[in-house]
């Protein structure tokens, strides 16, 4: 990482900050911060603490490793994030059209899942439970279990310690989340039986790259009328895997020709 010397100002100091964070392509933990960015601790950790309130910065509960957060990359058209809701795009148009339903991507950051693309199908009664750009903790909902599934143990138990209280908001226990990914491990997708909003269910599977990346996760949600099992092991799950499938595939295309 390159060595910069250290501005004055609370905005350059911010400034200053960011870039450090945008020349660590793998993130940074604070004790390399405070290096590259000629900063005291002190400082560096307060400038860090107003980054992530406004969701520019966040850190990741198992590692402590902090990188550039998804507000950051909303302003700013050159930031080195791959966008996957514009990757996801048709294959979402394409699933939206064959259910008849709503589709939704989220991503990971951090212990949070992020809405980032959301697409309505036909059928007059719409699941409308998550829109583009809310936040849930992770377990929480269809996508954001598939999401917290797809982690480590280590991370999984960081996920739900970061969490605990928001995780109680929802009235979501660790017990929950242990039967949900133990679902998840069996059956390959995970589900939301009316946990967000009555009368509403979803189902959804991670998008891992060949190197084991956690992209983001495909979700499918309906009124449970529409989600009985055969419905969902003849028609939205093998969609859901298909898209999934593409969608990994585009990112492993990419991470081979950044790799070149």
């Amino acid at each position: 990482m390159t060595s910069l010397s250290a501005p004055k100002g609370s905005i350059a100091r911010a400034a200053r900050v960011l870039e450090v964070l945008s020349l660590a392509h793998d993130g940074a933990d604070l004790t390399e911060i405070v290096a590259q960015s000629k900063f005291s601790k002190t400082t560096t950790f307060r400038v860090l603490a107003a980054l992530r309130e406004i969701d520019y910065v966040f850190q990741d509960p198992a590692t402590r490793i902090y990188r550039l957060g998804s507000k950051l990359a909303e302003l700013s058209r050159n930031s080195e994030r791959i966008n996957v809701s514009a990757l996801a795009e048709r294959g979402m148009n394409r699933l939206a059209e064959m259910s008849e339903d709503t589709v939704f991507l989220s991503v990971p950051e951090g212990a949070v899942s992020i809405c980032v693309n959301r697409k309505v199908g036909a059928f007059p009664i719409r699941t409308l439970t998550l829109d583009k750009g809310d936040r849930r903790p992770l377990g929480v909902g269809a996508g954001s279990l598939a999401l917290y599934c797809s982690l480590s143990d280590e991370q999984r138990a960081a996920v739900c310690r970061v969490n605990k209280s928001w995780l109680a908001d929802y009235g979501v226990t660790d017990e929950n989340l242990t039967v949900e990914y133990t679902f998840f491990k069996e059956n390959g997708y995970a589900r939301n039986r009316g946990g967000v909003v009555n009368g509403m269910s979803a189902i959804a599977v991670p998008v891992m790259t060949a190197s084991g990346r956690l992209v983001a996760a495909l979700a499918i949600g309906a009124i449970n009328e529409r989600m009985e099992a055969s419905r969902i092991n003849d028609l939205i799950l093998p969609g859901l895997k298909r898209e999934a499938r593409r969608l990994a595939g585009r990112f492993n295309a990419l991470e081979k020709e950044q790799n070149k």
